[in-house]
């Protein structure tokens, strides 16, 4: 339940429901969302909200339904279920997203999330025991190389048990490099996880992975413009206990 009490859409100013109308064209909400129901009790940072999403989800260097995607990295990252809610459905309804597609999205961010709480432990340690690096001539290593075209950081750590990192290099192929969704567009998922997870190893893998199918530094800055402003969006949602629209 909501911590505050939402004013409905009819009890909102004139000057409000004209907002409403020009935020419902970007989000596609059927009604006026509990976000705007609250935000409409300030009018003036529910205008500069619409023009800020007005700026960030305008295809310019990265398509609408990437930044969805992007979105659904964030509220997954932070634990966001209004946004988490918003976002899957767009994605679904909107783009036509199956929920194999999902599960993919999903997965990517799940294995993600894992890798940044292990890189925040080798950070920590400074490469001292019982997180120090190991030999890159280790099999499993090389095996990496191979599949991935060239080695993260992370995984020299992981190589401390060669079992396990045999485990992270399938399961990084099988989430980020296979299935119906585009390498490409789950590797921006995956940047947008480690940046919400402040995973500095796989920030700089995911960046430059991404350069290496193609993206820009201007791609790269836009995508990160999109993760700022819905970390934002996720903070105020959480915050107020705002509830899912109904299906």
């Amino acid at each position: 339940m909501p911590t505050i009490k939402l004013p409905e859409e009819s009890q909102h100013s004139e000057s409000v429901r004209k907002l409403d109308q020009m935020i419902r064209e970007l989000s596609k909400a059927p009604a006026m969302t509990p976000s705007t129901r609250a935000l409409g009790l300030r009018p003036g940072i529910l205008m500069v909200n619409h023009q800020e999403l007005a700026h960030v989800m305008a295809t310019r260097t990265l398509k609408n339904q990437q930044k969805r995607m992007i979105a659904l990295a964030v509220a997954s990252s932070l634990s966001a279920p209004y946004e988490l809610v918003a976002h899957t459905r767009a994605l679904q309804r909107e783009y036509g997203m199956d929920d194999g597609e999902i599960v993919e999205l999903v997965a990517t961010i799940a294995h993600v999330s894992s890798i940044n709480i292990f890189e925040k432990a080798v950070l920590a340690f400074n490469d001292l025991p019982p997180m120090r690096a190991g030999d890159p001539s280790l099999p499993i290593l090389i095996q990496v190389r191979q599949k991935l075209g060239s080695l993260p950081r992370y995984f020299l750590y992981f190589a401390t048990d060669q079992t396990f990192a045999k485990i992270m290099l399938d399961r990084e192929v099988a989430t980020v490099h296979e299935g119906e969704v585009s390498r490409l567009n789950k590797e921006l998922v995956a940047y947008a996880t480690s940046v919400v997870n402040d995973g500095k190893l796989s920030i700089a893998y995911r960046a430059e992975a991404l350069r290496q199918q193609g993206m820009t530094n201007e791609q790269l800055f836009e995508a990160t413009t999109v993760i700022s402003v819905y970390a934002k969006n996720c903070a105020f949602s959480t915050a107020l206990q705002l509830e899912p629209m109904p299906a």
